[in-house]
């Protein structure tokens, strides 16, 4: 029995202490698969955490999109280091400080057209993940078809596009990272011009004098770094910091207390990018190589033990095709494992220690049949 499957990525927590948290969840995978099997609600979301004014906490300012935006293709990375000293916990009540480090680095890519964009993020050291493993997650859409990646499992699974954009990715600047930094060294002045990364930039320095206070930030003891930024597009070319920062009330999940190395950078602007599914994405499609497949099969949700797809055949064509194709592979029908009603089909299929559930249904609108294969080992 399939559960549902959430996917939190606990690497996106380490930019809570700049006020941005993320929850990413698998994409329902086909309406009519989710009548058929206990995998439940399974939605795609990205939420971003509102920025908070400070002294307001209940106001919430929605970010202005950048410049990114309007670009036909790029690159872009951002990479976090850390630290400092944490306060755990022991056996007996008290607290004791112990060093803490680690990173987490994304890496980002994006093309208008034909549309497509993939996101890749590795972290080592965060609440939740591993404190010596780095734990990755990927998610790469092209068209109307994602693919999505966690190294815990170390599998992959293909889904419909869902409710995420390329925009809900785009966005994670520092722009959004220290809100008001950009702004506030326009303001102020003294950029130098430069070419960096083939594209025209202003260069700015600062310290943490000017970086504008904000709940969610902490305190900024000490800072340096530099912000390049595009003379036309108005978005962050290049970005450098490094600063000393004390937790200041919520709980910080990298450390109460330590310093940090921040760097971004944009670069292959509207140059070629050519994005696509790994090799491995590709061959993990379908239930596996002895679960048999209608020539005309769309694959609508697929991962390791598990497929869902529809198909122009009728619901009792589907049925006599695995009844027939089945046993070729090895596969037998188990007795009195067959339930058929007027528009839904149940078949369970045993193989050694293997049990494959395959379940079809009517196409609530047009003609043909949703069918999802998942298997079981005992």
């Amino acid at each position: 029995m399939m559960k549902t499957r959430n996917f939190v990525i606990v690497g996106i927590s380490v930019l809570a202490m700049f006020a941005l948290a993320w929850t990413i969840r698998v994409p329902e995978p086909v309406q009519s698969a989710a009548r058929l099997s206990p995998v439940g609600e399974v939605l795609l979301q990205v939420t971003p955490q509102p920025t908070e004014e400070a002294g307001e906490p209940e106001a919430t300012e929605e970010v202005p999109p950048s410049g990114l935006q309007k670009l036909e293709s790029f690159r872009s990375e951002m990479s976090l280091s850390w630290n400092g000293t944490k306060a755990f916990e022991e056996e007996e009540g008290k607290k004791v400080d112990k060093q803490v480090e680690g990173f987490f680095n994304l890496k980002f890519a994006f093309v208008r057209q034909p549309p497509a964009y993939e996101m890749h993020m590795e972290g080592v050291g965060l609440e939740g993940m591993d404190s010596e493993e780095v734990t990755k997650f990927s998610f790469i859409q092209v068209g109307d078809t994602a693919w999505m990646y966690q190294s815990d499992t170390d599998s992959w699974m293909q889904m419909p596009a869902g409710e995420m954009s390329s925009a809900d990715f785009m966005e994670m600047t520092p722009a959004i990272l220290l809100p008001g930094l950009d702004a506030k060294l326009k303001e102020k002045g003294g950029a130098s011009e430069q070419t960096i990364n083939k594209v025209k930039c202003y260069n700015y320095t600062f310290s943490e004098k000017d970086i504008p206070q904000a709940e969610g930030l902490g305190e900024i003891n000490r800072a340096s770094g530099e912000m390049c930024v595009a003379a036309e597009g108005d978005y962050i070319v290049d970005f450098s910091l490094s600063a000393d920062v004390t937790s200041v009330g919520e709980e910080n999940p990298m450390f109460d207390k330590g310093s940090i190395e921040m760097s971004y950078r944009v670069f292959d602007v509207n140059q070629p990018i050519t994005i696509e599914p790994p090799a491995e994405a590709l061959a993990q499609q379908g239930a596996r190589e002895d679960v048999p497949m209608p020539e005309d099969a769309k694959i609508d949700f697929s991962m390791p033990g598990m497929v869902s797809y529809k198909t122009a055949l009728s619901v009792d064509a589907v049925a006599k095709f695995y009844e027939t194709e089945m046993p070729k592979q090895g596969w037998k029908l188990a007795e009195d494992e067959k339930t058929q009603f007027e528009d839904w089909v149940s078949l369970t299929f045993t193989k050694g220690k293997d049990k494959a559930y395959v379940m079809i249904n009517k196409e609530e609108e047009g003609k043909g049949s949703s069918v999802m294969v998942t298997i079981q080992s005992d």
